[in-house]
């Protein structure tokens, strides 16, 4: 008989990330485990019936017991509070009723569910961080570093830690910054996952040598954590550089603050194509891009930090252009040899990145190079067999 476990997950099953990063590796965990999974939708999205028609049926072919609840936003700290308490509640009526010997949890909201149910279940819990998420409140001017609620949020932090059996890190980097921020941590409670791809969605395809040359991005580009006008600046530069590229971004951002910023800094939109993707179809929309560029604001949040669209690229066999101070990207494309960091956004940093860039696509080997990689650091696979290690230990 399968062991019972129960997953709580604050990103909805509807969302991009929680088909790509929970219900990728539950579908395989599923072999093993009996999964309940709770999840929080966005209204919007729970609204269209045909795609939760679609993914009932997805998570009933893999035995996972899907339970969605809809996401509460405003007023954000009484929203916040009472999705707390509907998980809470979920918690301890799931693990009671099912004899629960596991839960496992994404991000911090869900683990703090888990942790006070804890108190009376006795049921060990997985912290799976996702980020570092006092240091995003900081960074996103919420919080102030001295306020009540930062301290607040600190204790909880150094709880879950503690008290969790098992922690999972998107980054090795952040692990020696939460060994000496927290000393009682041992090293040996960690694991690092990074965000990870279905390598059945994302395949590399040979490009014709005279397909058009194509420079862009994916996913959001207007959220505060990414670098708009640093790619910007890389898309007229690289007009110098590479011979009439054209350019892209798939993105569901406001085309409209796009365009307002690439008017102000005298780039020429006609030049540049912007649209919107579903899940199944982000692979024709990304394979004929000659290189990826991935710009991220770094700090102390970022050290947490993997981004899900880089291993997307890579696994289609496109090279990174990206940034330093993002959680383990820099290490990862310098280690490996798939793309080149650039220092800052200055014109010559970006300049020189473009210039590196430019001989490093003559290698014959580079794509391959980049879809190894996924294969080796960032398959679902391989992800949902760092999860199994971990559950066996705990149940």
């Amino acid at each position: 008989m399968k062991p019972e476990t129960l997953y709580l997950s604050y990103t909805g099953l509807l969302a991009p990330l929680g088909r790509s990063q929970v219900l990728a590796y539950l579908s395989r965990l599923s072999r093993t485990y009996s999964i309940t999974l709770v999840t929080f939708e966005k209204r919007a999205d729970f609204e269209n019936k045909d795609e939760v028609k679609k993914l009932q049926d997805i998570c009933e072919s893999f035995g996972i017991n899907w339970q969605p609840r809809i996401y509460h936003n405003k007023p954000r700290l009484l929203a916040t509070a009472w999705d707390l308490l509907m998980l809470s509640w979920d918690t301890l009526r799931i693990s009671s009723r099912k004899n629960v010997k596991l839960v496992h949890c994404r991000s911090y909201i869900p683990t703090i569910a888990a942790w006070l149910v804890g108190k009376v279940t006795r049921t060990p819990f997985v912290f799976d961080m996702r980020a570092l998420w006092p240091e995003e409140m900081i960074d996103a001017g919420r919080l102030e570093r001295k306020s009540v609620i930062y301290v607040i949020i600190n204790h909880i932090e150094r709880k879950l830690l503690n008290d969790s059996s098992a922690v999972v890190s998107l980054t090795s980097a952040a692990i020696p910054y939460l060994m000496n921020k927290y000393p009682e941590l041992h090293r040996d409670k960690f694991t690092v996952i990074p965000t990870c791809v279905d390598l059945s969605r994302f395949h590399k395809l040979d490009k014709p040598s005279n397909q058009k040359l194509v420079i862009g991005t994916m996913g959001t580009v207007v959220s505060g954590w990414y670098h708009l006008d640093w790619m910007i600046n890389t898309l007229k530069q690289s007009q110098r550089v590479f011979t009439q590229p054209s350019f892209k971004i798939i993105t569901k951002d406001d085309p409209d603050i796009i365009r307002n910023l690439s008017e102000s800094l005298n780039f020429e939109n006609n030049k540049l194509l912007i649209k919107s993707s579903t899940p199944d179809a982000i692979q024709s929309n990304i394979q004929d891009l000659l290189f990826a560029i991935l710009y991220f604001t770094s700090g102390v949040s970022k050290i947490g930090s993997a981004p899900t669209r880089m291993a997307e690229f890579l696994a289609c066999g496109i090279p990174i252009l990206g940034n330093r101070g993002v959680g383990d990207m820099a290490d990862i494309i310098e280690q490996h040899n798939i793309g080149i960091v650039i220092e800052d956004g200055t014109e010559e940093s970006i300049e020189l990145g473009l210039e590196k860039m430019k001989i490093l696509l003559q290698d014959p080997e580079l794509a391959e190079r980049c879809r190894q990689t996924v294969i080796k650091m960032f398959s679902a696979n391989m992800g949902a067999q760092k999860y199994d290690q971990i559950y066996q230990k705990l149940v």
